[in-house]
């Protein structure tokens, strides 16, 4: 009877102990890359218990109008004002292994406990580290593998991006359905704004920039900025390339107005540099590394779907026939980044 008994004791412990700390573990990953907890603060994390697909109405249609005098024929003109964004689901787990041997080696009271600690924070650790990987890719064109969407498939480079994960190419912000299964070649609203060193088309939200970005950077963002804002609704999170954001602080160098908000000072607080342009955190992250892109969002327009019955939520024990090895999963269900209104983010790239 021992080896039933060891058995289920352990699988209560870890399963007991991973749902203590599930709450706290998921902050921690949330908060483990400035991006996510950008997210995480301004409300971006939204739940969904279950649904086919996760759908969201999108008006798009306007009426116009008509001038008219005594005796004029007026027209009458059905305008089609909605359609639907659909959104599929997507799932992604990390293991954690068991042997008999190492049960049997951990028996003990406070060697359980470090046993438990230790599966159980390498797990979280390979959480967090996907997590951003992720954040930073785009979704099903990533080895043709069903990621999650990333922030290339709701605000893509005019070209079709390739430097960034490995190799595969994303969508270009004039052509694909990754964001919402809506095509951008047909549907102009449905585009982000996008610079790179083609010639400035207003209509196709096209801007230029003007290499090389040690000089030009800040009337550029400032150009791009004013564009997606129009006098309306401006990004609030600007996040870079390294080298990008260096080039900001040497050209700005003490112009810079300190200017702290709620976000700035959480992120501050957990050892993350940040600034601000026209009133917008602004910081960088390392996924995003010799891209030389700068990516303006504004996230009251972002949303991180997720099923609360499926996030970060541990499996049942399952055995591996014949063998002493047991492993179960935390598994995590959401279709990653999405947005409804793509003409409020934009992203910029330099060729140098």
């Amino acid at each position: 009877m021992a080896l039933p008994t060891l058995t289920r004791t352990l699988d209560d412990d870890f399963v007991n102990t991973w749902y203590e700390i599930r709450p706290e573990a998921i902050d921690n990953i949330l908060e483990s890359n400035v991006f996510s907890l950008a997210l995480k603060e301004h409300g971006c994390m939204t739940p969904q218990v279950g649904g086919e697909y996760i759908t969201r109405t999108i008006g798009y249609g306007t009426k116009s109008t008509q001038r008219f005098a005594e005796g004029s024929v007026l027209d009458q003109t059905v305008i089609p004002l909605d359609t639907l964004a659909r959104w599929d689901w997507r799932y992604f787990l990390v293991d954690i292994n068991r042997s008999y041997i190492d049960d049997n080696k951990n028996a003990g009271t406070f060697k359980i406990k470090d046993y438990l600690a230790r599966r159980l924070e390498a797990a979280k650790d390979a959480l967090a580290a996907d997590w951003e990987t992720q954040l930073f890719r785009w979704g099903a064109y990533y080895s043709g593998v069903q990621a999650h969407n990333g922030i290339y498939d709701i605000c893509p480079n005019y070209v079709a991006e390739s430097a960034v994960g490995d190799g595969s190419a994303s969508d270009s912000q004039l052509v694909g359905t990754a964001n919402g299964n809506i095509d951008r070649a047909t549907n102009a609203y449905w585009r982000n704004w996008s610079a790179d060193n083609q010639t400035e088309s207003v209509a196709n939200k096209l801007v230029k920039t003007n290499a090389p970005y040690s000089l030009n950077l800040v009337p550029d963002m400032r150009h791009m900025f004013n564009l997606i804002n129009a006098n309306q609704e401006a990004p609030n999170f600007i996040i870079m390339d390294q080298d990008i954001f260096e080039a900001y602080e040497d050209e700005v160098g003490d112009k810079q107005q300190i200017v702290r908000t709620g976000f700035n000072n959480k992120a501050a607080d957990l050892g993350f540099v940040t600034m601000t342009f026209k009133g917008a955190t602004m910081t960088y992250t390392s996924k995003l590394a010799s891209s030389l892109h700068v990516f303006m969002l504004n996230l009251n327009h972002i949303e991180f779907p997720y099923n609360p019955n499926m996030w970060f939520d541990m499996t049942n024990w399952k055995e591996t026939a014949n063998q002493l090895e047991r492993v179960a999963y935390i598994a995590c269900m959401t279709p990653g980044l999405i947005t409804e209104q793509p003409r409020r983010h934009g992203v910029m790239e330099y060729d140098s």
